[in-house]
């Protein structure tokens, strides 16, 4: 029986490089991972949502699971600061159970652990994560059975012996697309395929031309960020969609300007993307990436 807590290899028995798949852990991941059974619900946790304005500053807890807007309390960081103690006790323990029951099934010392999570879950999503890391490494120190390491660690002391062939599917809910495309979002994907076509069939010349790569360039900008997953994601959730189909129709929109000013040769292309980078300068380096894909 396959075991979610050992490496498998994934690359052709004679490939040139090995390539190794590591299973996400269920029970540790949920822990973290889950808004409505996890630790960032937790009722003392900072509210993420509610903001005061003028000022930006967020005051209140999280208070319960359906607790409207309205009905938040009033942030306690003592309180927080001993929720996050407790949590990180409490995800130590639970990591060192998982190690032993591994070692009760023959593979102690040989078994891994693996819970992975954007980065951006600790202090930005859940204040309070980065503490809450914190704590979970310094209990660790009083459990034996469970170390610490990079995935690269495991591997170089555990090589992938085992073939494991790789389903497709996703992090997201039900390990599959439906998150990302759905009755919600699926609006999305034509607009966002139609842009993608028009773009790169625009690209080579005006990659050729320099006086049509700055609004190149920002045609690229654009296009990223309309193909940001974050959109069809905040939809799906429910959690701010309104925002969510702005960004995306407000990114698709001027990346369509930019494409058919690229397309029609129009002076007016140059401006625009003047104009656009004060708001979406990022990638600065994005037009090498262009004549990458190009093979330009």
């Amino acid at each position: 029986m396959r075991s979610p807590y050992q490496a498998y290899r994934v690359s052709p028995p004679r490939a040139k490089q090995s390539v190794a798949a590591l299973v996400r852990d269920p029970r540790s991941s949920m822990q973290v991972w889950s808004r409505h059974h996890g630790y960032p619900g937790d009722e003392w946790y900072l509210e993420f949502h509610k903001i005061r304005w003028p000022g930006g500053l967020k005051l209140w807890r999280v208070t319960g699971p359906d607790v409207d807007l309205g009905a938040k309390r009033a942030y306690e960081p003592p309180a927080a600061l001993g929720r996050v103690g407790e949590h990180g006790r409490h995800f130590a323990h639970l990591l060192a159970g998982i190690a032993s029951e591994q070692g009760e099934g023959g593979r102690a010392g040989k078994g891994v652990i693996v819970a992975p999570f954007d980065t951006e879950l600790f202090g930005h999503w859940w204040f309070e994560g980065v503490d809450f890391l914190a704590a979970t490494y310094r209990e660790l120190r009083h459990h034996a059975g469970v170390r610490p390491m990079t995935a690269a660690q495991h591997l170089a002391s555990h090589p992938a012996s085992v073939a494991l062939r790789l389903a497709e599917g996703s992090w997201g809910v039900n390990g599959d697309h439906t998150m990302w495309l759905n009755d919600r979002t699926a609006w999305t994907w034509p607009r966002l395929h139609a842009l993608e076509g028009a773009f790169w069939k625009a690209a080579p010349a005006a990659l050729a031309a320099p006086g049509a790569r700055p609004a190149l360039a920002q045609a690229a900008r654009e296009l990223l960020l309309a193909q940001a997953s974050d959109w069809q994601f905040m939809i799906s959730t429910g959690a701010v969609p309104d925002y969510a189909e702005r960004r995306f129709k407000l990114h698709c929109d001027d990346a369509e300007r930019l494409v058919a000013a690229l397309t029609s040769a129009s002076s007016d292309g140059v401006r625009l993307a003047t104009e656009l980078e004060q708001r979406d300068g990022l990638f600065p380096n994005v037009l090498e990436a262009v004549a990458e894909v190009l093979g330009a």
